[in-house]
Protein backbone atom coordinates (compact mmCIF):
# COMPACT_ATOMS: atom_id res chain seq x y z
CA UNK A 1 0.00 0.00 0.00
CA UNK A 2 3.05 2.45 0.35
CA UNK A 3 3.22 2.08 -3.49
CA UNK A 4 -0.59 3.47 -3.99
CA UNK A 5 -0.09 6.44 -1.00
CA UNK A 6 3.38 7.78 -3.14
CA UNK A 7 1.75 7.79 -6.19
CA UNK A 8 -1.39 9.10 -5.23
CA UNK A 9 0.67 11.58 -3.27
CA UNK A 10 2.13 12.73 -6.75
CA UNK A 11 -1.20 12.50 -8.34
CA UNK A 12 -2.24 14.80 -5.40
CA UNK A 13 0.61 17.06 -6.07
CA UNK A 14 -0.65 17.73 -9.83
CA UNK A 15 1.81 15.19 -11.66
CA UNK A 16 -0.71 13.32 -13.49
CA UNK A 17 0.69 11.11 -16.43
CA UNK A 18 -0.29 8.58 -18.27
CA UNK A 19 3.05 6.52 -16.69
CA UNK A 20 1.76 7.87 -13.07
CA UNK A 21 -1.85 6.27 -13.91
CA UNK A 22 -0.27 3.08 -15.30
CA UNK A 23 1.37 2.73 -12.18
CA UNK A 24 -0.89 3.37 -10.24
CA UNK A 25 -3.14 0.50 -11.44
CA UNK A 26 -0.34 -1.79 -11.60
CA UNK A 27 0.19 -0.91 -7.79
CA UNK A 28 -3.68 -1.64 -7.28
CA UNK A 29 -3.23 -5.08 -8.97
CA UNK A 30 -0.14 -5.77 -6.85
CA UNK A 31 -1.77 -5.19 -3.51
CA UNK A 32 -5.23 -5.90 -4.72
CA UNK A 33 -7.03 -3.94 -1.90
CA UNK A 34 -10.90 -4.05 -1.26
CA UNK A 35 -12.63 -2.73 -4.53
CA UNK A 36 -8.94 -2.66 -5.94
CA UNK A 37 -10.25 -3.63 -9.63
CA UNK A 38 -12.30 -0.23 -10.20
CA UNK A 39 -9.68 1.60 -8.91
CA UNK A 40 -7.34 -0.19 -11.96
CA UNK A 41 -10.22 0.49 -14.18
CA UNK A 42 -10.15 4.13 -13.48
CA UNK A 43 -6.34 4.83 -13.69
CA UNK A 44 -6.17 3.02 -16.77
CA UNK A 45 -9.12 4.59 -18.47
CA UNK A 46 -7.15 7.81 -17.44
CA UNK A 47 -4.00 6.96 -19.11
CA UNK A 48 -5.45 6.17 -22.22
CA UNK A 49 -7.28 9.76 -22.10
CA UNK A 50 -4.07 10.96 -21.27
CA UNK A 51 -2.53 8.26 -24.08
CA UNK A 52 -4.17 6.64 -26.55
CA UNK A 53 -1.02 4.76 -27.63
CA UNK A 54 -0.22 3.65 -24.43
CA UNK A 55 -1.04 -0.17 -25.83
CA UNK A 56 0.06 -2.05 -22.16
CA UNK A 57 -3.04 0.26 -21.00
CA UNK A 58 -5.28 -2.01 -23.10
CA UNK A 59 -4.51 -5.35 -22.38
CA UNK A 60 -4.61 -4.24 -18.29
CA UNK A 61 -7.42 -2.48 -18.94
CA UNK A 62 -9.01 -5.43 -21.06
CA UNK A 63 -8.22 -7.57 -17.96
CA UNK A 64 -9.96 -6.11 -15.37
CA UNK A 65 -12.99 -5.27 -17.30
CA UNK A 66 -12.97 -9.46 -17.53
CA UNK A 67 -12.58 -10.13 -14.47
CA UNK A 68 -15.55 -7.04 -13.12
CA UNK A 69 -17.93 -9.43 -15.92
CA UNK A 70 -17.60 -6.35 -18.38
CA UNK A 71 -17.62 -8.38 -21.78
CA UNK A 72 -18.48 -5.78 -24.13
CA UNK A 73 -16.27 -3.13 -22.64
CA UNK A 74 -13.57 -5.62 -22.42
CA UNK A 75 -14.21 -6.27 -26.38
CA UNK A 76 -14.22 -2.75 -27.58
CA UNK A 77 -11.04 -1.98 -25.73
CA UNK A 78 -9.21 -4.94 -27.12
CA UNK A 79 -10.17 -3.92 -30.48
CA UNK A 80 -9.22 -0.02 -30.37
CA UNK A 81 -5.92 -1.34 -28.68
CA UNK A 82 -5.38 -3.72 -31.60
CA UNK A 83 -5.83 -0.66 -33.87
CA UNK A 84 -3.22 1.25 -31.46
CA UNK A 85 -0.72 -1.88 -31.88
CA UNK A 86 -1.29 -1.96 -35.44
CA UNK A 87 -0.61 2.07 -36.04
CA UNK A 88 2.29 1.82 -33.53
CA UNK A 89 3.64 -1.21 -35.13
CA UNK A 90 4.05 -3.14 -31.54
CA UNK A 91 3.37 -6.48 -32.98
CA UNK A 92 3.73 -8.01 -29.24
CA UNK A 93 0.60 -6.04 -27.93
CA UNK A 94 -0.94 -6.51 -30.77
CA UNK A 95 -0.71 -10.46 -30.27
CA UNK A 96 -1.68 -10.63 -26.82
CA UNK A 97 -4.65 -8.15 -27.52
CA UNK A 98 -5.77 -10.51 -30.89
CA UNK A 99 -5.33 -13.51 -28.09
CA UNK A 100 -7.34 -12.11 -25.67
CA UNK A 101 -10.24 -11.06 -28.15
CA UNK A 102 -10.85 -14.45 -29.76
CA UNK A 103 -10.83 -15.97 -25.91
CA UNK A 104 -13.12 -13.69 -25.25
CA UNK A 105 -15.14 -14.19 -28.41
CA UNK A 106 -15.29 -17.68 -27.68
CA UNK A 107 -16.95 -17.55 -24.28
CA UNK A 108 -19.77 -15.35 -25.43
CA UNK A 109 -23.07 -16.88 -25.97
CA UNK A 110 -23.89 -16.91 -29.83
CA UNK A 111 -26.96 -15.24 -31.43
CA UNK A 112 -25.91 -11.90 -29.09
Amino acid sequence: MANISALNKLLAQGQDSALLRFGLASAYLKAQPTGYLTSVITHLTQCLALDPTYTAAYTALARAQIELAQQSDAKRTLELGIQQASLKKDLQAKKVMMVLLKRLEKTEPSGL
